[in-house]
């Protein structure tokens, strides 16, 4: 009797010791945030910070672990707010790990006065439900930056009703977008003189940017009336990049140029174009395709003569060939990375355009242009910057003047306006900018380039100089001296060069 009970005990105890055995773990899942269930990051890299592997027994003190090493992998890859919630075995011997990764509750704006909250929000990607991230926080803050109605802007969470939610604070300041530059004369023997501009990049809070320019002068030249001939030239120009909800961005140009519209102090010498007489308008429809990247297709439609030009300019036959409509569609494709808009530090910015003129449209010329324009930015001691461009130009067919590469003045410093003329085009131009007191740039800089006819060779024709930005409430002046191959210019006008 004694040894049938110690065999019952043996044996209760040996089947107490197998039911405490822990379960084996069969396999591993992830369960997050995202719409169907998964989590935003990879499982494998989740699985290989943990200490619990498939096929181990499950233990409650290396959970413990590995639910701080899997909250410390997520907010390495800048998702702060992501906890392990849980861990649940199932009866097959698969273990979920239950993972909140952060929710963005709600998006707010504060702080604007003129622009309207739903246009900074149009300019965002971040949506409420999805996971935040701070990587994704920087990438926003710095796309807000780059309007050119926002001063300063800070992206920051705030705690949310539930847990593990934020709401997002989009905080700005807004920046004054009217600028306005005038130089006005009158005399009882010539009228009004001088020139006017108005701009605004955020013109009815929604971003629209509108440009209004009129300028008229008097200009002397040999054979031309003893008083001078006076010009005058306007421009009206209008982009609303809120047109639909779906960011379609729609804008058109329209001018009566009879002479080249500069808003300038500097000393012009009579050319060509001094005599360029264009009426049309430019037409534009794009839409920002991903972030930083832009596409526009656009239509141009000039009418352009030349025939006031003296004859020692232009002979009879030449400004025949060269009167005309011009009708030319296109396409613009941008990438622009700048933190800022005016006033870069850091990024790049490209642009690539070819307009193709068709005479089957109505026109009166032919030809196939295209132009490749490369800007760098880069810091720079003392809170300056090293700014870097190469601009192309190419056409196919002949060009008539009009649509000819032009180079010299503000592009080319150091030379006449429009001293270089071809249907080829190099420019390379280099700026260190530095700052030297409140609200004043000093810019020392070289440009080279030259504009030359097909079969000809490429002379590249050097300037040099130094110059001074003034960033008033109205916008950058900008002052240059420059000097190129046998004399010295002075270039007074608007915004950075490039």
């Amino acid at each position: 009797m004694w040894r049938a009970l110690l065999v019952f005990l043996v044996l209760f105890g040996m089947s107490n010791a197998v039911m405490a055995q822990p379960p084996t773990v069969t396999a591993v899942r992830f369960e997050g945030s995202q719409p169907d269930g998964s989590t935003v990051l990879a499982a494998d890299e989740l699985l290989a910070v943990m200490k619990t592997q498939v096929g181990a027994p499950l233990n409650e003190q290396l959970l413990a672990q590995d639910a701080e090493a899997v909250q410390r992998l997520y907010e390495q890859r800048g998702y702060p707010l992501a906890r392990v919630v849980g861990f649940e075995p199932q009866p097959d011997g698969t273990l979920v790990v239950k993972i909140a990764e952060g929710r963005i509750r709600a998006v707010r704006v504060t702080g604007n006065r003129r622009t309207r909250g739903s246009t900074i929000l149009r300019n965002t990607q971040l949506r409420p439900g999805e996971i935040y991230s701070l990587p994704k926080m920087q990438r926003e803050r710095e796309r807000l930056g780059k309007l050119p109605f926002l001063r300063e802007v800070q992206v920051a969470p705030e705690p949310a009703d539930e847990l593990g939610q934020v709401v997002v604070n989009i905080s700005v300041k807004e920046m004054n977008t009217t600028q306005f530059a005038a130089a006005v004369g009158y005399t009882s023997r010539r009228g009004l003189l001088g020139f006017l501009e108005f701009s605004d990049t955020n013109l009815f809070g929604g971003g629209q940017e509108a440009q209004i320019q009129w300028q008229r002068g008097t200009f002397f030249y040999e054979g031309g009336p003893e008083e001078g001939e006076q010009r005058q030239a306007y421009l009206l120009q209008y982009t609303d990049p809120s047109l639909t909800d779906w960011g379609l961005i729609v804008g058109f140009t329209a001018y009566d140029l009879q002479s080249v519209l500069r808003p300038t102090f500097s000393e012009t010498a009579v050319t060509i174009r001094t005599f360029e007489r264009r009426k049309g308008y430019r037409l534009l429809l794009g839409k920002e395709w991903a972030e930083r990247l832009r596409v526009f297709a656009t239509l141009r439609s000039d009418e352009v003569n030349y025939d006031d030009a003296p004859s020692y300019l232009l002979s009879l036959g030449q400004k025949a060939l060269n009167r005309g409509r011009v009708v030319a569609p296109g396409l613009r494709v941008q990438y622009d990375s700048r933190d800022d808009r005016f006033n870069p530090r850091k990024g790049i910015f490209t642009q690539g355009v070819w307009e193709s003129a068709q005479s089957s449209w109505g026109g009166d010329f032919a030809f196939d242009r295209f132009t490749v324009d490369l800007r760098g930015y880069f810091p720079a001691l003392r809170e300056g910057a090293i700014a870097l461009r190469a601009l192309f130009g190419f056409a196919s067919r002949n060009l008539p003047l009009s649509e000819s590469f032009w180079l010299g003045g503000f592009d080319l410093r150091g030379y006449e306006f429009d001293q270089f003329r071809g249907d080829r085009m190099v420019l390379f131009s280099g700026e260190l900018r530095l700052p030297l007191l409140e609200g004043v740039q000093g810019v020392a800089f070289v440009d080279v380039g030259d504009a030359w006819t097909r079969g000809n060779s490429v002379r590249l024709n050097a300037g040099a100089g130094i110059g001074l930005r003034f960033f008033s409430p109205f916008g950058a002046i900008r002052l240059d001296i420059a000097a190129g191959r046998q004399r010295v210019f002075t270039y007074v006008t608007l915004g950075q060069s490039f």
